[in-house]
This record gives C-alpha cells, sequence and structure tokens, in this order.
C-alpha cells in the first residue's frame, strides 16, 4: 500500500513538536527570552496632555545587509516605533508626510545629516516638542547545534537553537534647543529552539504573522518595546509644551486642542525665545535662550486649537512656547 507522503511530513511535523517543545511556552529550554515589559504596559487610560513628537526615519548601521531586501529594515522599524508611540495614548506624531516635506526643503532628507543644531529649526516648522532619532545598528539571526530538520511554512524549525539580535540607538533632541535629552540603547535578545526558529528564507514578510514567530521576529518587537518604553519614561519627565499661534487683544490662541486633552481653566506659562548662541569657534548653534514672559488661562477649547486669557505678562507674539505649570 502507498505510504500517503503528506501523512508522513504531518507525522514528522507532530515528532518535531514533542521532542523540541513549543518554544512559546516558556517551558524547559526551548522557551523564548521575552522582554520583561511589552507594549500593552503602556497603554492603560491616559488623560493627560498629549505630546507632539516627530519620529526621523531610522538610520541603517548594520554592517552586513542579509535579509530579505524587500523587509526595509531601517523603515519598518521606523513605522513600528511610530505605530507603538501613537498606540499609547500619549503623543500626536507628526504625519510622516509633513516631516518628509519639511526635511527635503531644509535638504536633510537624509536623516543622519540632521545635526543638534538643525533639530530646533525642524521642531519649530513642525511644531513637535521633541524629535526622536534612532540608528540600528545590530539585527543579526544566528543558528546553532544540530541539523536544521525541516521547514514549514517559510521558518525551519527543528533540531537548531535560532538567536535573534536587534539593537537601536535612540535620542530624543529638544526641539525648542536642539539639545539631546536623552539617549538609549534598545535592544531585543531572543533565543529559541524548536517552532519559530530562523527567518532567512526568501519571500517572508517583516512584521507578518511568519516572520514574528521567529527569533528574529520576536527581538525585533522587543527592541521595539525598548524603544516606546525609553520614549514614554523620558516623556513623562518632560512637561508638556505648545505654541502660541497669534494674538489678539487680551486672547492668545495656541496649537492644541481636544485632540491632545487641553481643558478649559488649564493654566499655562508663557515663554519668549531669545538669542541663539553659536559658538565662535565651530559657528555651529548651542542651542537657544527662552525668558519666562507671563501666565495665561484657557477659557476655550477646539478640537486643533485652544484660546486663552491673558492672566499676567505681556508682549505675546506667534511662536512663543506655551508651557503646563
Amino acid at each position: 500500500m502507498k505510504t500517503n507522503i503528506w501523512g508522513l511530513k504531518t507525522i514528522l511535523f507532530v515528532l518535531v513538536l514533542m521532542v523540541s517543545g513549543c518554544a512559546t511556552t516558556g517551558d524547559g529550554p526551548s522557551s523564548f527570552t521575552e522582554a520583561p515589559r511589552t507594549v500593552e504596559s503602556f497603554k492603560e487610560p491616559y488623560f493627560g496632555p498629549k505630546k507632539r513628537i516627530a519620529v526621523l526615519e531610522f538610520d541603517n548601521r548594520v554592517n552586513r545587509s542579509w535579509w530579505d531586501a524587500s523587509w526595509r529594515v531601517e523603515e519598518n522599524l521606523t513605522e513600528m516605533v511610530i505605530t507603538e508611540l501613537m498606540e499609547t495614548g500619549r503623543f500626536i506624531v507628526v504625519e510622516r508626510s509633513a516631516l518628509n516635506e519639511i526635511l527635503s526643503e531644509q535638504d536633510l532628507a537624509e536623516s543622519g545629516r540632521v545635526r543638534q543644531e538643525t533639530a530646533a529649526k525642524i521642531g519649530e516648522l513642525l511644531g513637535a516638542q521633541v524629535l526622536l532619532k534612532g540608528t540600528v545598528t545590530e539585527f543579526i539571526e544566528k543558528e546553532s547545534g544540530g541539523a536544521a530538520g525541516i521547514m514549514l511554512g517559510g521558518i525551519g524549525i527543528g533540531g537548531t537553537t535560532s538567536e535573534g539580535y536587534v539593537a537601536m540607538d535612540l535620542r530624543l533632541i529638544d526641539a525648542t534647543t536642539g539639545q539631546v535629552l536623552e539617549s538609549h540603547r534598545a535592544e531585543g535578545k531572543i533565543k529559541s529552539t524548536g517552532i519559530g526558529g530562523i527567518a532567512f528564507f526568501k519571500g517572508i514578510a517583516f512584521g507578518g504573522t511568519t516572520f514574528n514567530k521567529t527569533a528574529l521576529g520576536k527581538a525585533t518587537r522587543a527592541a521595539v518595546t525598548d524603544a516606546v518604553g525609553f520614549t514614554v519614561s523620558n516623556m513623562e519627565e518632560q512637561a508638556w509644551q505648545g505654541r502660541v499661534v497669534k494674538v489678539e487683544g487680551a486672547s492668545v490662541y495656541i496649537n492644541a486642542g481636544s485632540n491632545m486633552n487641553i481643558s478649559e481653566d488649564m493654566v499655562l506659562s508663557v515663554f519668549s525665545r531669545g538669542e541663539e548662541l553659536i559658538d565662535p569657534d565651530t559657528g555651529l548653534s548651542l542651542g537657544t535662550t527662552i525668558s519666562r514672559s507671563g501666565t495665561i488661562r484657557i477659557v476655550q477649547v477646539a478640537e486643533k486649537f485652544s484660546i486663552a486669557r491673558i492672566m499676567e505678562g505681556a508682549g505675546f507674539q506667534r511662536g512663543d512656547i506655551v508651557k503646563m505649570q
């Protein structure tokens, strides 16, 4: 009697499962090493003022590009971070089309050319409070151990141990002064055996279901989670700020409304930008001074702007910075 080849493959697959175990169960040496925090931990209900952030497209400084060319690693990692930042409910993320247009106009389309002295100018044009800039430094997948087993659905399973390692160097830049607020190396390290092994077979979509089952896919997710955690934690320490749009008598219009959780009776301090400090040796900007010029109180809130009344101070003008007290 002829043996059904698909039946044999099914039996082999079941045997592999029994021997190697399921990598996502957390049981035994075949389990994944998961990141200690998940993106969901940043998605608790948030009712405070949302901060406007611009995420510049990440650089790619990985030594070798062994992966599928369709993955566009730096672009897709940028988009993953943007998506997760938006899902926290804590940010208004500058639209990519607006960001790309301004970068192009400033002759800064290559994110690697965005230096500290230009960050404040970009932030002012975008209306962003902070710029997030990143560089992908590691995107590695290794396998070791016995035979590769079998390939099912585009991923290798069986007797090998696979390791995924993804790392990104991140910088948060104050868009008012151009100063680097914080830097961080976001990492994801995952080791697994059995199902969800290696991902370097052609035809797998970056971020797809198959890719996400691999050690590299899970390392990618862990690195993104780390990046989001770094951004959220540090942005919580930064006072919310917006900009004055126009001044009309005793009324001050600001560029934030209900879309940023602004509400009536909020009291804001107003700051005017002073002189830009230029290093006489290098000619580079060292930042810009700011000075407090008064206080305003929100009296009317629309979707994308609010109207405030002047409580004290004078000389307010378009472009002034407003901060929560």
